[in-house]
């Protein structure tokens, strides 16, 4: 049995492993970073450390979300904190669904490509309760 959290990103639902989440949060004000990769929405103050926020918006493609232009406290958009081998970063999503604890063989692999970029690896895709959830593998944030 494991353990997802869902969240949803423009029509889309993705899925994370619960392990790879330290904490879930409302959006903050964040610090430009100069010369940034495109994807890198700036960075923020963490449990004493700068953390760098990854716009999963823009990892998938899609245009920025009607809230990034809104005050942080008007904003529906949350950071997942995600820790994996390649480091620790926010993803900032448009929101979170749900919590789903799934069985491994109800994940459903493709036989194409599950790499959407060299930062996004999906493991499948989950069916629940006829609603489609991309599982991501692997999420690395770019240097």
């Amino acid at each position: 049995m494991m353990d997802l959290i869902v969240f949803n990103v423009g029509s889309s639902r993705y899925a994370l492993n619960i392990e790879n989440i330290q904490r879930i949060i409302q959006i903050v004000e964040l610090t430009e970073i100069p010369n940034a990769h495109d994807l890198i929405d700036g960075m923020m103050s963490y449990e004493n450390s700068v953390v760098k926020v990854l716009n999963f918006r823009k990892v998938i493609g899609l245009p920025p979300h009607e809230d990034e232009n809104k005050n942080v406290e008007d904003s529906s958009l949350k950071l997942l904190f995600y820790e994996s081998g390649s480091g620790n970063f926010a993803i900032k999503v448009d929101s979170i669904d749900d919590i789903a604890h799934v069985e491994e063989s109800q994940i459903m692999n493709s036989d194409e490509e599950q790499s959407i970029s060299k930062y996004l690896e999906l493991s499948g895709v989950l069916d629940l309760d006829g609603v489609l959830i991309n599982v991501i593998k692997t999420l690395k944030i770019p240097s």
